[in-house]
């Protein structure tokens, strides 16, 4: 009795630790659609979520499909929220060995494609600035490029200098400038702690060393290197010649602005209302301090953006310092020139939704400084948080005056850009540099036409389903072919299992991300499948739970008389909700199809003033609303204005 005992122990013992060992080898991954929409992926979207990340592939202005890599409540709330698009997740199980081969290779393929992008980039800005060197010599007209000062331009310098400076100091021998008293105190100190660490001479010194470097520069050689042949390799990491360039007139003007000690230029920092505490200025000085040492350390750097960094944290200094000596926190402004304005137009409808951004945005502001007086200690990551915290809540308080506001396009760095000054270029005769334009555009050419065979966007072949569908494949192959032992590389998600819901579709259809969607619910088993609700669906369900049923439906059927929805300017005028109403979807589509066409004919008496936007809008609201004839819906209205604070900290961003 007491043997069976045992052995009916023993043998359950195995079976927990064996299904144990299987739950606990097991993962799952998340099949993403999102629902149609105004806007980007106005046919639908998908994704695949590996953990907390999220990617997927979209389309751009190039004509090329990219990776993106989204953290979940990032996309989460893009999507779900500002775009207003339901999310359907169906979970699909697969093996530990299954995810880490999925993981892994989406990482690569995003790092890979990110740095395939950025030679192609760099390739163009070399071919501009050859451009410009060629007709600087010659004045042929043949290349003369426009885009040399929208493409070439110097990161930082704008904090103190603008292009007429730098012209005009260059040609007077770069004298010190008289007008200069504000900040002089800073920079003398700091070039006295320099001369003392390297030397009397060393600033002069720099200064003909760095002179000497960019007259010696050669245009790099790409064609000698070995071409991007596979989607999936990185290319060679090569200092391009314009980058070597800019880089190296960056670091000349930081060794300029500690001869000359200009003051920071009047757009380039603000003023705040906000004191500055007794332990807040204790943490600012030694802040500060920590600082200087290091621009001592990087005017004597090796690394080819020091002048960037030394301008910026030079730039951070005398803030800082006016911040002690004012009493009142004073910041560099760190929205980049090409930021995206708002009108007082665009937000004079949505005063509630820009106010919640404005206590959020100053709570923010807040928090990072206590935590930084309870630290005891500012890290140069930490004052950047608190840099930006403060730009967004100032910038966001100019609404109260009223007048227009940036609303995106901070940078964790400030970037306040210059065009390229007309002085020190490589001493280069004009058959090398012709010589060089002619090698270099033969290589980009060539690489242009493979990654454009690689990820040229076509609908029907080449879209965010077939490509993350052909990934997903890829992915397994490779984890197959890396298992010697088949026993080992048994997973429940296999090259021939997923083909059987994904490859198992029509060729003709499989590109169709809702009917992708459907051929993995309906052909593999699933843990979990679930509907996310967009936030205009979210808000519904709140006043259904509150208020009558029927009187909500019919206030909130249309945006007239909605209570949650405003109309932006970057949706087209519509005036019926369709997408929770399939009855009524043809009749109310009629109507929005005649908003449309109103908007068109409004949009050629006011082309002179909105340069056609009107016409645009009413063009895409058109779009939008036939397929409403026809019981389909896309359009759903957006929401540009909601704060992802608000939302994320109330419990409303869930997944």
């Amino acid at each position: 009795m007491i043997k069976r005992f045992k052995l009916f122990f023993m043998t359950t013992i195995f079976i927990a630790l064996n299904f144990y060992s299987t739950f606990s080898f097991s993962a799952s991954i998340e099949y993403l659609y999102l629902e149609a929409n105004e806007g980007s992926s106005s046919g639908g979207h998908c994704a695949l979520q590996l953990g907390n990340e999220i990617y997927h592939y979209q389309h751009h202005d190039s004509g090329l499909i990219r990776l993106l890599r989204q953290n979940e409540p990032e996309f989460h709330f893009m999507n779900r929220f500002l775009q207003n698009r339901p999310i359907h997740s169906s979970h699909i199980q697969v093996s530990e060995q299954n995810f880490k081969a999925l993981s892994e290779y989406f990482k690569l393929q995003f790092l890979a494609q990110q740095q395939q992008f950025k030679q192609l980039d760099d390739l163009h800005k070399d071919s501009v600035f050859l451009r410009h060197l060629i007709y600087k010599k010659n004045a042929d007209s043949k290349f003369l490029d426009t885009e040399f000062s929208s493409v070439l331009y110097l990161k930082g310098v704008g904090l103190f200098y603008n292009k007429q400076d730098l012209d005009s100091q260059h040609k007077r021998g770069a004298d010190k400038d008289k007008s200069v008293q504000l900040h002089s105190s800073i920079v003398e100190g700091l070039e006295k702690e320099i001369k003392q660490t390297y030397g009397q001479d060393f600033i002069s010194f720099r200064y003909e060393q760095m002179s000497d470097s960019i007259k010696k520069l050669m245009p790099s050689r790409w064609f000698e290197r070995t071409r991007i042949l596979s989607r999936d390799n990185f290319p060679p990491v090569i200092a391009s010649f314009a980058q070597s360039y800019t880089d190296n007139i960056i670091g000349l003007i930081a060794i300029k602005l500690l001869k000359e000690k200009p003051p920071l230029k009047q757009d380039a920092y603000f003023i705040t209302n906000t004191p500055v505490t007794l332990d807040q200025r204790k943490v600012l000085g030694a802040f500060k301090d920590r600082l200087i040492n290091s621009l001592v350390n990087l005017a004597n750097s090796d690394r080819p953006d020091w002048g960037y960094a030394f301008l910026i944290n030079m730039a951070r200094i005398i803030a800082i310092d006016n911040s002690l000596s004012l009493g009142v926190w004073v910041f560099i402004d760190d929205y980049a020139i090409d930021s995206e304005w708002l009108s007082v137009g665009q937000f004079d409808h949505h005063t509630s939704e820009m106010q919640v951004q404005i206590n959020d945005s100053l709570i923010y502001f807040e928090s990072l400084k206590n935590v930084a007086v309870s630290s005891n200690s500012l890290t140069e990551s930490h004052y950047s948080k608190l840099e930006m915290a403060a730009n967004r809540y100032y910038e966001l308080l100019k609404i109260k005056r009223p007048e227009p506001i940036r609303y995106n396009g901070q940078k964790a760095l400030p970037t306040k850009s210059t065009p390229l000054p007309d002085w020190i270029v490589p001493e280069l005769t004009q058959k090398q540099l012709i010589t060089a334009l002619n090698d270099l555009e033969g290589y980009e050419a060539q690489l242009l036409q493979i990654m454009t065979e690689q990820y040229q966007y076509n609908l029907v072949t080449l879209n965010c389903v077939t490509e993350l569908f052909k990934s997903i494949e890829q992915a397994l192959q490779q984890e197959q072919k890396s298992n010697s032992d088949q026993s080992e590389s048994i997973g429940l998600l296999t090259i021939e299992s997923f083909n059987q819901y994904g490859g198992g579709l029509s060729s003709y259809l499989k590109f169709i991300p809702f009917l992708s969607f459907q051929s993995i619910q309906e052909r593999h088993d699933l843990t979990k499948t679930e509907t996310l609700k967009s936030y205009h669906n979210m808000q519904l369900d709140q006043l259904y739970d509150k208020n009558n049923e029927l009187i909500i439906i019919l206030r909130e059927s249309n945006t007239l008389t909605s209570t949650l929805y405003d109309y932006n300017s970057d949706d087209s005028f519509f005036i019926f909700f369709t997408d929770d109403n399939v009855i009524f979807r043809p009749v109310f589509g009629v109507f929005n199809v005649a908003a449309g066409i109103s908007q068109s004919l409004l949009g050629w008496l006011t082309w002179p003033f909105d340069s056609g936007k009107n016409i645009e809008l009413g063009t895409t609201g058109v779009l939008m609303s036939l397929p409403e004839l026809f019981y389909f819906n896309i359009r759903k209205g957006t929401y540009k204005y909601l704060s992802y604070n608000q939302f994320f900290h109330d419990g409303m961003l869930t997944y």
